[in-house]
């Protein structure tokens, strides 16, 4: 059975979804809707935490609550190069990249297979549309591989420009697993890419082998749920039946 917080929230959303609170409106005043439905201040912010998780609303500290404009949508193309990425994405979107030199801590050393605290390099990808950051890529190389000169901005959102160059230092890449999770927004993550950590995101852990079983390279990528989604095409070959006499 629904409880009281959630079909406040039901109510409120479905003046959103019809358009009778418009984009970019604000909402009444949160003393005002918990008159309205008879609750307390605390149910009543419990439905609106629903509807700011659902990318419906946000919150504006010391001005109130607004109807959220609708985003454009970017698409992460599962197991795509980087040339596809940056088509699907399209032109407007921009692509800063920072990098630095950090150690291997548990999770990314079992990732990599390279031992505690090992000298790790990492990329960091933000892509923005406009002023609004759409996603966030960190892609780590073990210093034991090839050295490699730092990512060119602007070239794909994801992270995945660095094929082409193994392929030119000799070790192509062999295969690239991706493993999908949905969450909510660390409190980090949340700061950079301006969402609440009420936010559900789509993470793609994404490593890189050569033809030796060698992880080359591994990266996560956060992706936002109301900005941002992930497609998945399959090749289906048509068998052509046979038939005897």
């Amino acid at each position: 059975m629904a409880t009281r917080y959630q079909n406040i929230a039901d109510a409120l959303r479905s003046r959103i979804v019809s358009e009778e609170w418009p984009p970019g409106m604000r909402l009444p005043a949160e003393t005002e809707l918990a008159s309205q439905h008879s609750v307390s201040g605390p149910t009543l912010r419990s439905a609106l935490d629903v509807l700011e998780t659902e990318g419906l609303i946000e919150k504006r500290h010391g001005v109130g609550n607004f109807v959220r404009v609708p985003l454009h949508r970017i698409t992460y193309p599962c197991g795509q190069t980087s040339p596809v990425a940056q088509a699907a994405v399209g032109t407007a979107l921009r692509i800063s990249v920072s990098s630095r030199v950090t150690e291997a801590e548990r999770d990314l050393a079992s990732l990599l297979g390279v031992p505690l605290g090992a000298p790790l390099t990492e990329h960091v990808y933000v892509s923005r549309m406009d002023r609004t950051p759409y996603s966030l890529a960190r892609v780590y190389l073990p210093s034991s591989v090839a050295p490699l000169n730092a990512p060119v901005a602007g070239r794909s959102p994801w992270g995945d420009d660095f094929g082409r160059r193994f392929a030119e230092a000799g070790r192509p890449l062999c295969s690239v697993a991706e493993r999908f999770r949905a969450r909510h927004a660390s409190a980090q993550e949340a700061e950079i890419l301006h969402i609440s950590t009420r936010t559900a995101v789509l993470t793609v852990e994404r490593t890189s082998v050569d033809e030796t079983g060698r992880v080359l390279a591994a990266a996560l990528l956060v992706l936002p749920g109301d900005r941002a989604e992930a497609v998945l095409t399959t090749r289906v070959q048509r068998e052509e039946a046979e038939w005897t006499g």
